[in-house]
């Protein structure tokens, strides 16, 4: 074999190994054959399905939906429940109005600092804080 030669037959090696990983793949996607391919090689497991005798139907895609068994609400059911409703807002508006109001009591009855004291409270808190992140030993 002359080297004039090789390239056509490193050319068509080539073409034949594409050739052959093309219909395996393509086989792939027979049902038979992945069904005939054992468990310990990657088929199917033990405890699978049997497949259904007669392929699935795709569904309908352009046909409308069969009419509803289920009837709407009449006016006195929408009524009924839009009154219901309007006595649950109502009750909440109420719970948030007294909360605003029992908040508002502890507010007024809990001390306030001084503008000195909130400035030492801050003061003390940035001089532990400085303590706290110094890694020097006490």
């Amino acid at each position: 074999m002359s080297l004039k030669d090789r390239p056509k037959l490193q050319l068509r090696l080539t073409l034949a190994l594409v050739a052959s990983v093309a219909a395996l793949a393509c086989a792939g996607c027979s049902t038979t054959v992945i069904d005939a391919i054992p468990a310990w090689a990657g088929g199917e497991p033990a405890g699978a399905p049997q497949r259904p005798a007669t392929a699935a139907e795709y569904p309908p895609v352009n046909d409308r939906p069969p009419a509803r068994d289920t009837k709407l609400i009449t006016e006195q059911e929408q009524s009924k429940i839009e009154g219901e409703l309007t006595t649950v807002r109502n009750t909440q508006a109420v719970q948030a109005q007294d909360m605003q109001k029992d908040r508002a009591e502890v507010l007024a009855t809990t001390p306030q600092l001084t503008a000195a004291q909130a400035k030492a409270a801050a003061a003390r808190a940035a001089r532990d804080k400085a303590k706290a992140s110094d890694p020097r030993p006490n």
